[in-house]
């Protein structure tokens, strides 16, 4: 119905060889951009080139999952690990996976085509702090498809 929202959230992270769904604290960079370029589409009087914007290639944006440290888990480092085998000549494998956001009211489900991780950091923390220690992973994606 239109109009409704979904309230209280529910992220997570699943799919390929992460060996179940991970939690996800935050996100962001989900995202799918045009390249727009400028093409030549005649001539006009005096020489002048006539410009037009075109559309190019989908280019799709680079997501940033941020994750809570469950006690023992380590799903996420060693997925990195086994999808970036030998990072320093560039040897990596891809994997489809899905972001899903759940919540009172329904949610919603995004496919992450051909995704690898680029990046993969823990958070800074203080040893009086309160917080949560953290994951980061940065992912480089092929497509991304809204599947509910």
């Amino acid at each position: 119905m239109a109009g409704e929202y979904i309230k209280g959230s529910s992220f997570s992270l699943s799919g390929g060889t992460l060996g179940g769904s991970i939690a996800v604290k935050s996100f962001s960079g989900l995202k799918m951009d045009v390249e727009v370029s400028s093409t030549v589409v005649g001539n006009q009087v005096g020489g002048k080139r006539k410009l037009e914007p075109q559309p190019g290639p989908t280019k799709p944006g680079q997501p940033t999952f941020t994750c809570s440290i469950p006690n023992g888990d380590k799903k996420l480092a060693d997925w990195w690990k086994k999808l970036n085998p030998n990072a320093q000549i560039g040897t990596y494998v891809t994997e489809d996976l899905t972001f899903s956001f759940e919540g009172e009211g329904g949610g919603a489900k995004w496919q992450l085509k051909g995704a690898f991780p680029m990046s993969y950091q823990v958070s800074d923390a203080e040893a009086n702090g309160s917080d949560l220690a953290g994951e980061t992973i940065q992912l480089c994606v092929t497509e991304i498809v809204r599947e509910q």
